[in-house]
């Protein structure tokens, strides 16, 4: 037997061992929305469960980048804080003293409260939303019942921002806007929003680097 046979015997291995094992049977293709750069990720479920978060490389807006806080985004569901069923206070206010009550207690409660407000003056009721996904379904809502007095997140986030953008720049600049980062040769930062992550920002700003341009912050 020659060297080079034994040295094959050698390093060929004896046995395979998977160092890397699935640890999902299904994987689902979403948006991450722990902030509002909304990035593409790939959630795995095993037995139905969330197991982990990773980027998905087909994406356009992050081409496969997570980052921290997008893969913390499994404690949305996890997180032995979240809420399970509504809660009644059964203490003084603030207190922190809650019961847990069921959705048909919770619904019956509120109609019994909003009902006395609606038949005297309804726009005594005020109310904030969070996300604007559904400010069509809420604003139907407010409607109905008979006040203007409701609001939601993009009102002092995004709203103002693509409205200051389109005047200004000629289109909603902003996360995942629509700068023109193939001609831009000089670009000024004046600051960054702590609760974004911004990989769609940081992939276009390492491609300004690389033709040269320059980046003021």
């Amino acid at each position: 037997m020659t060297l080079a046979h034994r040295l094959r015997d050698y390093f060929s291995p004896r046995e395979l061992i998977d160092t890397s094992p699935r640890i999902s049977d299904e994987v689902k293709c979403t948006t991450c929305y722990m902030c509002a750069c909304r990035c593409g990720i790939k959630v795995h479920l095993k037995d139905g469960a969330i197991r982990y978060i990773e980027g998905n490389r087909d994406h356009p807006i992050n081409r496969g980048v997570i980052c921290g806080k997008g893969a913390s985004g499994i404690m949305q569901q996890l997180s032995p804080a979240k809420l399970q069923k509504p809660l009644k206070r059964v203490g003084e206010r603030g207190s922190g003293e809650f019961l847990e009550i069921e959705w048909e207690e919770a619904i019956a409660t509120a109609v019994e409260w909003l009902s006395s407000v609606r038949a005297t003056d309804p726009k005594k009721l005020a109310f904030f939303t969070g996300r604007d996904q559904s400010q069509s379904l809420t604003g139907y809502w407010a409607a109905q019942f008979g006040t203007p007095n409701f609001a939601a997140h993009g009102g002092f986030c995004s709203v103002n921002m693509a409205a200051a953008g389109m005047y200004t720049l000629g289109g909603s600049f902003w996360e995942f806007g629509e700068p023109d980062w193939a001609r831009t040769r000089f670009f000024m930062m004046f600051g960054v929003a702590e609760d974004h992550d911004s990989n769609p920002i940081k992939i276009a700003l390492s491609g300004l680097r690389r033709r040269g341009a320059k980046f003021v912050s």
